[in-house]
């Protein structure tokens, strides 16, 4: 899922425009990025993105677990989450797990998270088939890009990729209702 290109402060506009409708349905957002592999970097992604929605106004949480299904389920982490962002290397067999976990889901009787997330693959190479969940494809360099660019302010960034990440997790969770 990429945005449509539109200016830097239209871009931040219209992201801040859904931080403030979810706010508005919850208290706080809670992430959790699941990982299908060891070697990705999770806990740099998971620390952008908080950052990312912190400087939207958004109270969010961003947990992160993988690769091990039962080990994240014992530990809680599946309880309470708004969004799954389910990480992934862009390699063939990434879909096959992916799909693997959203079985595992169903069978363990977390139906809301199998049937919507956010399907975000590590590296450049984009997926030949249409995706059934939202899908981000996060370059090689998505956490350094805001570090390297020296920007301070969200609305010198908005429109660049490193924020494509936060755009699919806020237009998924603006769908959300409060139960």
């Amino acid at each position: 899922m990429t945005p449509a290109k539109s200016s830097p402060r239209s871009t931040l506009a219209r992201l801040r425009k859904l931080a403030s409708q979810i706010a508005a349905q919850r208290e706080r957002l809670n992430i959790l990025l699941f990982t299908l592999d060891v070697d990705l970097p999770n806990e740099e992604i998971a620390r952008q993105l908080q950052g990312q929605l912190g400087r939207l106004d958004l109270a969010a949480d961003v947990a992160t677990a993988g690769p091990e299904r039962v080990r994240s389920a014992i530990d809680g982490k599946f309880d309470d989450v708004d969004v799954l962002v389910v990480l992934a290397n862009s390699g063939s067999e990434a879909e096959d797990r992916l799909m693997e976990l959203v079985q595992w889901l169903l069978a363990n009787g977390r139906t809301s998270l199998a049937q919507n997330l956010v399907f975000a693959q590590w590296g450049s190479s984009r997926r030949q088939t249409s995706p059934i969940f939202d899908h981000v494809v996060l370059e090689d360099s998505y956490v350094s890009q805001i570090q390297q660019s020296g920007r301070r302010f969200p609305w010198a960034a908005a429109s660049h990729e490193s924020w494509n990440l936060a755009d699919a997790v806020l237009s998924y969770a603006v769908g959300l209702r409060v139960e």
